[in-house]
């Protein structure tokens, strides 16, 4: 059974790397109870009984671009990274189900209708970030975001959900998080506060209408918390040197929105 649940993880991750994913991990859907964070309605075993594991693949988010944000440069980031999460999803989905002969699915990067629903129930069906780290992909970081040794936060995911049995990844021991405090002091929203024990209370509803805002202006989404967080192989080429300049951030968000 193990020589088994190792051959299908091999085969799904090579599958998944070919269809253009930087990082694939995968856990138990019973992490969700054995570390509950979110209600158990969340939880991918309460919503499709036969799940037994998550796949989590991502992609970067490349740092340049998002240091131009709010911008149109990182809203097309931001709208081909899902494009492609959600053709990577669909491919692997289908080759798990069809020609590896397992149930499976895909929960959607994002799966809600538009950011202003968010003001009504600010939370999907499904967290990518939660599934990441229950896979082992990274820690949950003072801004909420999944942090990676990889890229930080500067990644967007989606997860694959099915019956197949695979050898689960283990969890990340200790914190990626440095707590520098710059996602706390950038956020142009104000929605992080620090109470000194763990990650900061986050208002969700102060972020959703920033986003909103940011509609309006026809350049979203935000990103500054994973923007300028220093957590990240992928910041080894800017280290003590700047990303974008102060003119050149404001020259990309003031053209094409």
């Amino acid at each position: 059974m193990q020589a088994q649940a190792m051959e299908l993880k091999r085969q799904i991750c090579e599958k998944a790397r070919a269809l253009g994913a930087n990082l694939v991990r995968s856990c138990p859907a019973a992490r969700w109870a054995e570390h509950p964070i979110q209600p158990p309605d969340f939880w991918p075993q309460n919503i499709w009984p036969w799940v037994q594991n998550v796949v989590v693949l991502g992609i970067p988010l490349y740092a340049p671009m998002m240091a131009a944000s709010p911008s149109m440069v990182y809203q097309e980031l931001y709208d081909t990274s899902n494009r492609v999460l959600d053709d990577m999803a669909y491919r692997l989905t289908n080759f798990i189900a069809t020609e590896l002969g397992f149930r499976a699915l895909y929960f959607p990067r994002d799966c809600y209708y538009s950011i202003e629903t968010l003001l009504d129930r600010p939370e999907a069906a499904f967290s990518h970030v939660l599934a990441a780290y229950y896979a082992g992909m990274g820690t949950i970081g003072d801004s909420h975001n999944l942090l990676t040794r990889e890229f930080g936060p500067r990644l967007r995911m989606v997860s694959i959900l099915t019956d197949a049995p695979l050898a689960a990844d283990d969890m990340l021991e200790g914190q990626l998080c440095i707590h520098c405090g710059k996602c706390l002091r950038e956020c142009p929203a104000h929605c992080f506060t620090q109470d000194g024990a763990g990650e900061y209370a986050m208002d969700k509803l102060a972020c959703t209408r920033h986003h909103v805002k940011l509609k309006q202006e026809r350049h979203w989404p935000c990103g500054r918390c994973a923007a300028v967080c220093p957590v990240g192989d992928d910041l080894a080429p800017y280290r003590g040197k700047a990303v974008i300049t102060e003119a050149g951030a404001r020259h990309c968000g003031l053209y094409g929105s």
